[in-house]
C-alpha cells in the first residue's frame, strides 16, 4: 500500500508539492493537503488542486513509507488508485504521472536509481465525471525508464503527478487507496460475513474495539463506524485484514461511544453493519493506568 490514510491532520507527511512559472498547486507546509470530507476509505484522502499555465509547472509527490537502509519491494503488475472530482475533468486536462525508485523525487540520489517517462493519467481513466469515484489502473509495464538506469517498479518509492495541458483552469481531484497489486477476480461467492462479537473497552482517553475475524480470502479491510453520545454512526477508520483491533482516541474522560463494523473486500464492497458495542472513557487510577500499559 502506498497511501490509504494520513495519520497527520492538515497535510500528509509522506508527500511533497511545488509549483512555478505562474502555475498553482495547493500545498500546506510544502506537503499535499489531507481531505477529510470526501474519501473512499475513512477517515481521509489526499486533495490535489492545481492550475496549469503556459510556461509554468507543478509536481505533487506521494512517497512510499520507507525505512532506513531497506528498500520497499512491492508485489504486483499494476498501479491502482481512486479519483473523485467535485467538478468534471476531461481526460486531456488530467495530470501526467511519473514513477521513481530513487526516493528523492526525480533526483537520482543513490545509484542505480531511476525514474520513468511521464504517462498521461487520462489515457487510463478517460474523462472524470463530477461527484463519482473512478479507479485508475495503469500497468507498470507502461512506465518506461527516462533515466540512464533501468526503472525497477518493484522498488517504487515515489508516485509523482505533473502538470499536463496548460488549460488555465483550477481543478480538484481527490485521491485515495494508492497501491501496487494485481487484478482481483470478481467474487461470485456470497457476500462477506458481518463481523461478529464486537466489543469495546473504555480507558482514560481512548476506547479499544475488538471483534472476531471474518474468514474469507476476499476480505481486504474492516471499516469502523462510531456514534458519539447517541448521534448518527459515521465512518472513522479502517483496519486491514489480519488485525481485529482498533484504538479510537477520544481525548478526554466521560465520553460515551458506540461502534459498528463492516467487512470490505478488494472491490470495496461491504457487508452489512455489525451489532453495536458501547463503551465510555473514564478517569483511571494509577493501578488501572499501569494495567492498561501492560
Amino acid at each position: 500500500m502506498i497511501f490509504d490514510n494520513s495519520l497527520t491532520a492538515g497535510a500528509y507527511f509522506n508527500s511533497r508539492g511545488m509549483a512555478n512559472g505562474g502555475s498553482y498547486l495547493e500545498v500546506k507546509d510544502r506537503r499535499l493537503p489531507v481531505e477529510t470530507r470526501t474519501f473512499l476509505t475513512p477517515p481521509n484522502a489526499l486533495r490535489l488542486q492545481w492550475e496549469s499555465r503556459p510556461g509554468g509547472g507543478w509536481e505533487a509527490e506521494v512517497r512510499v513509507d520507507g525505512y532506513r537502509n531497506r528498500s520497499p519491494e512491492l508485489i504486483g503488475h499494476n498501479l491502482y488508485f481512486w479519483c473523485y472530482a467535485p467538478s468534471a475533468i476531461t481526460a486531456g486536462d488530467l495530470p501526467l504521472i511519473v514513477l521513481s525508485d530513487a526516493g528523492e523525487g526525480l533526483k537520482v540520489a543513490g545509484l542505480p536509481a531511476s525514474f520513468s517517462a511521464p504517462v498521461p493519467l487520462g489515457t487510463y481513466t478517460g474523462d472524470i465525471p463530477a461527484s463519482r469515484w473512478v479507479q485508475a489502473r495503469i500497468p507498470l509495464a507502461e512506465f518506461s525508464t527516462a533515466s540512464i538506469y533501468q526503472f525497477r517498479p518493484q522498488f517504487l518509492r515515489d508516485v509523482v503527478f505533473h502538470q499536463g495541458r496548460p488549460d488555465g483552469v483550477r481543478h480538484t481531484l481527490i485521491l485515495d487507496e494508492i497501491r501496487v497489486g494485481d487484478d482481483s477476480p470478481e467474487e461470485i461467492s456470497p457476500s462477506l460475513s458481518v463481523p461478529a462479537h464486537v466489543r469495546a473497552m473504555g480507558y482514560d482517553r481512548h476506547v479499544d474495539v475488538r471483534w472476531d475475524p471474518v474468514k474469507s480470502p476476499a476480505l481486504a479491510r474492516y471499516i469502523i463506524y462510531r456514534s458519539l453520545e447517541g448521534k448518527a454512526f459515521e465512518p472513522i477508520g479502517i483496519q486491514l485484514a489480519g488485525s481485529e483491533r482498533y484504538s479510537d482516541f477520544l481525548g478526554k474522560a466521560g465520553v460515551t461511544a458506540q461502534y459498528r463494523l463492516a467487512a470490505s473486500d478488494w472491490h470495496y464492497r461491504t457487508s452489512a453493519l455489525s451489532r453495536p458495542a458501547s463503551a465510555s472513557t473514564r478517569e483511571l487510577n494509577d493501578d488501572e493506568l499501569l494495567t492498561m500499559l501492560e
